[in-house]
């Protein structure tokens, strides 16, 4: 019977002892080195209680924290003093930190094992955690989002811990003192009217832009990311409607100032003229080709693909901004497809909210308003209105003022913005050149406005 000994072995699985990883001497070396003076730099550096492992040690720890909140300096007396007062620890204990610290001055060589060691039990805390959500999910697709939202967020909290409430006043000191010389606040739209009302776009905000069908928002889109992309910032681009191709000639034809559609493809010019439209063209499609813009045509995704797409965009290219156009066309989660439709646009501007949030970066998201809208719209004229308004931070309505405010390709349109969290409201008017699929500011087109007015008028 001997010899069924190994094949057995081999159907039974082996049991592997696994160590949390911890250095409670390494720890008790830290506390020591707060003992004698180094609390306030120990402190300032990041750490907190879940670098300790050893429950004395975190123990200490708070103890320490307590004191100081208390203005009373922490030293070994008065923590030995404590000691004697908190169930949990010993004046042994004490003894025993400041035992394993010869030198204050070796506190950051201790600060940096502790801070290693709190690093590999986040990830092992992250492992179990989806180990767990695979025995329990019924979706598969839902898992693979959030098991790469749970990495993304690991990759960043790994990270030695930062006192986050004064990084957050310094931000907020740095803001006001950029604003305050005139520097640009946000990602700019590329429309100074414009960003001076929202301040630019910001990180954590879902933008809005609103409008009926064939008014351009997809333009719109265009025209912001070309802006961005030409001036070197990276911007993801995510189509539910148009391929790659009709983008990339929608911005060459706002770049270059040109009619590529009616006067190349649709051939409303004759060939000499054609080929001196094609020569400027040419002159910007380098440009463009190596500009930082990254577009996934794909119009089947659902949220959660995109926030996977999105987030491999920040991680290698470095994005900042995410366009969606438009809203309403994501696909609902496979959890969503038999709920109402308010339900699925409420979990999909939940979702591209969240998505800002977790990269802290803006998502402008493009919404279609029902055709019947008249004038300038309303925020309960979006369709689905309820989630698009309750979840967006900034919602900007693009319409039609005036129609007799047009003559060939030229178009005068507002911008409203209808909703503004960070600021105030207001209206701007551009002037849409539609065969070239560019919006501009009315700047340089006063004697056209000048003339539809009086001709209005008349």
């Amino acid at each position: 019977m001997n010899f069924l000994l190994p094949f057995f072995l081999l159907l039974t699985p082996m049991k592997i002892q696994q160590t949390i990883p911890n250095d409670r001497d390494a720890e008790l070396g830290l506390i020591g080195a707060c003992l004698d003076g180094k609390f306030d730099d120990v402190r300032a550096a990041g750490v907190g209680e879940d670098h300790f492992f050893d429950l004395k040690c975190a123990s200490l720890w708070r103890t320490m924290n307590k004191l100081d909140a208390a203005k009373t300096a922490v030293t070994s007396a008065t923590v030995m003093h404590a000691a004697k007062l908190t169930p949990t620890i010993e004046v042994s204990d004490v003894l025993a930190a400041e035992s394993a610290c010869p030198s204050p001055l070796n506190w950051s060589y201790f600060a940096d094992i502790i801070d290693e060691k709190r690093k590999a039990r986040r990830v092992m805390e992250v492992g179990q955690k989806l180990s767990e959500l695979a025995c329990t999910t019924d979706s598969p697709e839902q898992l693979s989002s959030d098991a790469e939202a749970t990495i993304f967020e690991l990759n960043t909290s790994i990270a030695a811990q930062k006192d986050t409430r004064g990084e957050s006043f310094q931000r907020v000191i740095d803001i006001l003192d950029d604003a305050h010389k005139g520097g640009q606040i946000g990602i700019p739209t590329g429309y100074h009217p414009l960003d001076k009302i929202l301040g630019g776009m910001r990180g954590g905000q879902l933008i809005t832009l609103a409008a009926r069908p064939a008014v351009g928002k997809s333009a719109m889109a265009c025209n912001i990311a070309e802006k961005l992309v030409m001036n070197g910032t990276p911007v993801g681009f995510f189509s539910f409607e148009m391929s790659d191709d009709e983008l990339n000639l929608r911005m060459l034809c706002s770049l270059s100032d040109t009619n590529l559609v009616g006067d190349v493809i649709n051939g409303n010019l004759d060939r000499a003229n054609r080929e001196k439209v094609m020569v400027r063209a040419a002159q910007f499609a380098p440009r463009l080709r190596n500009a930082p813009l990254f577009i996934n045509d794909n119009g089947n995704l659902t949220v959660a693909q995109i926030a996977s797409h999105a987030r491999r965009m920040v991680r290698t290219h470095g994005i900042k901004l995410i366009i969606v156009d438009y809203m309403q066309l994501i696909q609902p989660s496979s959890e969503d497809r038999k709920a109402q439709r308010h339900v699925q646009v409420g979990n999909i501007t939940r979702g591209l909210k969240q998505l800002a949030m977790e990269l802290n970066i803006p998502v402008l998201g493009l919404a279609q308003l029902g055709r019947q809208t008249m004038g300038k719209p309303m925020l309960s004229d979006l369709r689905e209105s309820g989630s698009i308004e309750q979840d967006s931070d900034v919602v900007v309505f693009l319409y039609v003022a005036d129609p007799r405010m047009q003559e060939g390709p030229k178009m005068l349109v507002n911008l409203a913005v209808g909703k503004n969290r960070a600021g105030r409201q207001g209206v701007v008017d551009l002037v849409f050149v539609r065969n070239k699929l560019r919006f501009e500011t009315t700047f340089g087109h006063e004697v056209w406005l000048d003339a539809k007015a009086k001709e209005k008028q008349g």
